[in-house]
């Protein structure tokens, strides 16, 4: 279950009460479920993929921050000019640079759990999609692979206290930032699949 590729957002909250009385294909209630925190996969074998925790990642560079999309190219001033001569001095500009150079190394990444066969590349729900791009009207790019699933316990809502919690608002959606730990060589799903499956046979 790994994949590198543009993924789609899906908004499992519209389904309203019709939830109560469905599941995905993977069977599990979804009202014993954090549905803020959950994604179909495309080609999802459900026979031995069902839950697994996924983290998904952001490709660095397309994300949004306060409405400004972080990594693209800022064009900064590198020289001023002297009123006192008649020349242009540098600007220093070391600071400019570390905090690009920053921001270039960073991604941003959330955990949710594998639930459902569907999508492209991945269906994500609507409210983590949203919280980790800063928008959902549009596909994005993103890597996704297998963690351990100590990072998706509390997406399980096996009591009945529990399950009568709302599903996690967008503002408390844990979306971490830190180095990508992607593993190297990811590509569509298609392929992913492929490749992983082929290994499990030999």
């Amino acid at each position: 279950m790994y994949g590198s590729q543009s993924i789609t957002p899906h908004d499992y909250q519209s389904l309203g009460t019709y939830l109560a009385a469905s599941a995905p294909s993977c069977g599990y209630p979804y009202a014993t479920l954090d549905i803020s925190r959950i994604t179909a996969v495309q080609l999802m074998d459900t026979r031995v993929e069902c839950g697994t925790c996924l983290r998904i990642e952001t490709s660095q560079a397309n994300y949004i921050i306060d409405g400004l999309a972080v990594g693209l190219p800022e064009i900064a001033m590198a020289t001023h000019f002297a009123a006192t001569t008649s020349r242009f001095d540098p600007l220093p500009t070391t600071s400019i640079q570390t905090t690009m150079n920053k921001r270039d190394d960073e991604v941003r990444y959330v955990y949710v759990l594998a639930v459902d066969t569907g999508g492209r590349g991945l269906d994500l729900a609507q409210v983590s999609f949203t919280a980790l791009f800063g928008q959902s009207l549009s596909p994005m790019d993103a890597s996704w692979f297998p963690v351990n699933a100590k990072y998706c316990e509390d997406i399980w809502r096996n009591s009945t206290k529990r399950q009568t919690q709302s599903p996690t608002a967008m503002s408390d959606i844990k979306v971490g930032v830190g180095r990508s730990q992607a593993p190297p060589g990811l590509g569509p799903i298609e392929y992913n699949f492929y490749i992983y499956s082929h290994a499990r046979l030999l």
